[in-house]
């Protein structure tokens, strides 16, 4: 058994029936669900009906999504963040360092093949590692990344888009300063009051002196995806920590301007899509305003997603026959 393989059958015993455990280093949590999809091992090399809850191969679904944009003249950026533990495996077993577990790279190579444009974090994210960086790209006891790889991820983003970024607009950034949280593995848990709150270095984002940017329904550039695209952004009291240190902020800021945004807590493979039809729909000349959709969501949800990978178009008028 090569060290993949190993780590691969470590996530799957380290399971148990409830939503969050704790690694060997007992300052980190790591999902349930995401140890569920690690364990698939290379997942791409399997049937789908074996290794997805959906029992449901996600690439169609993709291709579907990006052929609907481009037939509208728009352009796609898929960004799947990874897993945490397959970034920082030693955290949750003291056995295994980062070169242990399958790299995504063979996956995002094949949607690449496909002309889908995908931002290998995976890569990004273990480069960063072996160089020494010790600045850490998750949270220890939150399921999502930081608010430093979010820079970082906001960063590539552009980079991808051919964009430039802009300064000298009414929108700054802070200082690092240390943000104390009580991250979403920890909130509700046995360990909730057990374990001292994580701090986090942090550059929030301020538009016209307030801390946050609020989305822009006018922006050409639209953030679309699960709760990574809501993760100190959209304010403590909704558990997602605060204001102003998100991917939509950090993406706002170096535009220059406040970008649009559909979040949801759901799937960023299926629910998201759900939200961004509704919301199309709703408004009228919604998808005349946009030009960039970036999409981000958990690796995991390639095989942890539990909805069906049903044909979403973008908007009511794409269901009308008559359109074309």
């Amino acid at each position: 058994m090569d060290r993949a393989e190993a780590f691969a059958r470590e996530a799957a015993e380290r399971i148990e029936e409830k939503p969050n455990v704790r690694g060997d280093n007992d300052a980190w949590f790591f999902l349930v669900r995401e140890l569920r999809h690690l364990s698939t091992g290379r997942f791409w090399e399997k049937p789908w009906e074996d290794v997805a809850v959906n029992r449901t191969d996600p690439i169609p679904s993709i291709l579907e999504f990006r052929d609907m944009l481009e037939d509208r003249g728009k352009q796609l950026v898929m960004v799947p963040v990874p897993a945490k533990a397959r970034i920082y495996p030693g955290k949750l077993s003291e056995e295994y360092t980062p070169d242990d577990p399958d790299p995504l790279a063979p996956f995002v190579e094949a949607l690449k093949e496909e002309k889908v444009r995908v931002i290998d974090l995976d890569a990004v994210f273990r480069k960063k590692r072996k160089e020494g960086d010790e600045t850490p790209c998750y949270c220890a006891q939150d399921a999502h990344y930081s608010p430093a790889a979010i820079e970082v991820v906001a960063d590539l983003i552009l980079a991808e888009l051919g964009v430039k970024p802009v300064s000298g607009s009414e929108i700054t950034q802070d200082a690092a300063e240390q943000l104390r949280i009580e991250g979403d593995q920890v909130a509700g848990s046995e360990w909730e009051g057990a374990v001292p709150a994580e701090e986090v270095s942090i550059r929030k984002v301020r538009s016209g002196g307030s801390v946050g940017v609020d989305p822009d329904p006018e922006s050409p550039f639209l953030l679309l995806g699960d709760s990574h695209t809501l993760v100190f952004h959209q304010g403590r009291e909704t558990g997602m920590h605060c204001r102003g240190g998100g991917l939509a902020d950090q993406l706002s800021l170096r535009l220059g301007a406040a970008i649009d945004l559909v979040g949801v807590r759901g799937s960023g493979l299926v629910q998201a899509r759900k939200q961004l039809f509704y919301r199309a729909t709703a408004e009228a000349g919604f998808w005349e305003r946009k030009q960039f959709v970036i999409w981000v969501f958990s690796e995991r949800e390639f095989t942890q997603s539990f909805d069906r990978m049903v044909s979403i178009p973008l908007d009511r008028e794409a269901t009308n026959p008559a359109r074309k």
